[in-house]
């Protein structure tokens, strides 16, 4: 591989990391999208797709929540497609490179939040001395996130294409037995990754209604989830509790002049626009607090135009921890930049009172969005567009990345107005049953189409017979007399008891990699 080539593969790393700080979770740095452009770029793009759907689906729990650090699926994508294209390898061959990768890419990442803490620690310390630099501190916290994935690919396509070609020639052909039974053991981790953030014990048996109707009725992860929709929407229909609705008659009225903001086209295209950079110089102890202020900030300074040390202390105050689903904070920032407005007029409006609007209202617009988006719409999208990539068809990387982006600008602009449109009803609805009976549905859902990724997605059996007065059975065939598919759900739910033991993912990916190798290579699983 060429020094430009690595280059350019680094680069590429590096700007899909930048893009979700930057500009928004656009999943630009998702293995389905990532892994063929890297074969795109390096002349195999069937390559880049099956491996793309492969870890796609092995990443499928990888979702960042908080300031928790998963394993970086953006290094490890580029990284095992440039290999297996490079050694000309199956997907299977190039997880053994590209899962431990994902795992030792995490350090960088650790390293990039670390130094994001320092940067907006000179933030405050320069608002002492009356100056701005939260532009500042995004961009060059950002340029620390992009490094953290430039700089590890770059050494290990520059000084590594070499050595793993000579290694993986003279892999025998047991071990490369196991390392196919492990790859396929992969997914299994991610299923139950996904089902942590999801399950709660009243919906668990949701879970299980999407695997048998999978497996029985053979109708694909869509199939099931829209077949949960159908369910989902039964259900909060005919027994909902109205007494608990929420009702626009049961919030204070609202003069329109007096309680809500307003708000030029120009202001509010400047928020909408700079809300995709929610998640700039992230880091762990102040997590989206420089990213939020960057959104708010035009519309400080234009309403404290006048006023230098009341801008001061209004960023000061948002300096402070904030986290949230990036889609949809729009109404936080309506009900900050009202708040915001009427003190910068001089009203009685108390910085407890600002404060508490953005811890009232962060916690619950998360559970919404990870419900949602992270949980149900990416899920759903990505088994159906895996299954055309593992397929080797160009539009799988397309339709993903276009569907969920053309919902996600839709959703951040509808938020972010309906936040201003509403004023301070946008919060009642935040808090109401209404909003509490959404997040159920889309886990009722989400959980389903996890249940059909399980029983379609992990291929594991296994060729073990035994012998009845002298006739040869099959284990598999008797395993799927009594459920189709038990192996893959067994195996999954063994992973999610681990898990819950609060066993780390680090330690279970090496378990399952070296079990799988050792019940690959003997031959009682294939």
């Amino acid at each position: 591989m060429s020094v430009f080539m690595v280059f350019v593969l680094s680069l590429l790393g590096g700007f899909a990391y930048f893009s979700r700080r930057f500009m928004g979770e656009l999943y630009l740095e998702r293995p389905i999208v990532l892994a063929p452009i890297v074969g795109l770029l390096m002349g195999d793009i069937q390559t880049g797709l099956i491996v793309g759907g492969t870890l796609e689906l092995i990443f499928m729990g990888a979702v960042e929540i908080g300031g928790g650090v998963t394993a970086n699926y953006t290094i490890g994508t580029i990284i095992g497609t440039a290999f297996a294209i490079t050694t000309g390898s199956d997907a299977q061959t190039s997880l053994t490179i590209a899962v431990p990768a994902a795992l030792i890419g995490s350090f960088f990442e650790v390293l990039a939040k670390t130094g994001s803490t320092f940067i907006v620690n000179g933030v405050e310390s320069s608002l002492e001395k009356g100056k701005v630099n939260i532009p500042l501190a995004v961009h060059s916290g950002n340029l620390l996130h992009g490094l953290s994935n430039f700089i590890p690919i770059f050494l290990a396509l520059y000084l590594g294409v070499d050595a793993v070609e000579t290694l993986l020639d003279s892999t025998p052909e047991w071990l490369q037995n196991g390392i196919e039974v492990a790859g396929n053991l992969l997914p299994a981790l991610g299923f139950a990754l996904l089902l942590m953030t999801l399950v709660t014990p009243l919906l668990f048996p949701f879970f299980f209604i999407g695997f048998l109707a999978a497996a029985y009725l053979d109708i694909g992860v869509l199939g099931v989830a829209l077949f949960g929709f159908i369910i989902v929407v039964i259900i909060q229909t005919q027994f909902k509790e109205k007494e608990e609705d929420f009702s626009f008659e049961e919030t204070e009225n609202i003069d329109e002049g007096k309680e809500q903001t307003i708000i030029s086209k120009k202001q509010f295209r400047s928020m909408y626009f700079r809300s995709f950079a929610i998640q700039s110089a992230f880091s762990f102890d102040r997590m989206q607090s420089v990213g939020f202020t960057w959104g708010l900030l035009p519309y400080l300074k234009d309403i404290y135009k006048d006023d230098h040390s009341g801008l001061i202390s209004a960023i000061k105050r948002h300096l402070t921890f904030f986290n949230t689903h990036p889609w949809i904070a729009g109404p936080i920032y309506a009900s900050v930049a009202s708040l915001e407005s009427q003190k910068a007029k001089g009203e009685d409006v108390e910085e407890s009172a600002i404060q508490g609007i953005k811890a009232s209202l962060m916690g619950p617009v998360a559970g919404v969005g990870d419900s949602l988006f992270h949980g149900t719409l990416r899920p759903v999208i990505a088994g159906v567009c895996a299954s055309l990539a593992l397929q080797g068809n160009m539009v799988a990387p397309i339709l993903f990345f276009v569907s969920l982006n053309i919902i996600h600008l839709f959703v951040r602009w509808y938020t972010l107005k309906i936040g201003f449109d509403l004023g301070k009803q946008a919060v009642g609805i935040i808090a109401s049953n209404t909003m509490k009976k959404i997040m159920e549905g889309a886990t009722m859902a989400g959980l389903m189409a996890t249940g059909a990724l399980v029983a379609v997605w992990i291929d594991i059996s296994t060729p073990a017979s035994y012998t009845v007065e002298d006739e040869t059975i099959s284990l598999q065939d008797k395993l799927d007399e009594i459920l189709p598919g038990m192996l893959p759900l067994a195996i999954t739910m063994l992973i999610f008891w681990m898990l819950r033991k609060r066993l780390g993912t680090v330690p279970i990916l090496i378990i399952i990699i070296i079990v799988g190798i050792i019940l690959g290579s003997l031959n009682i699983l294939s």
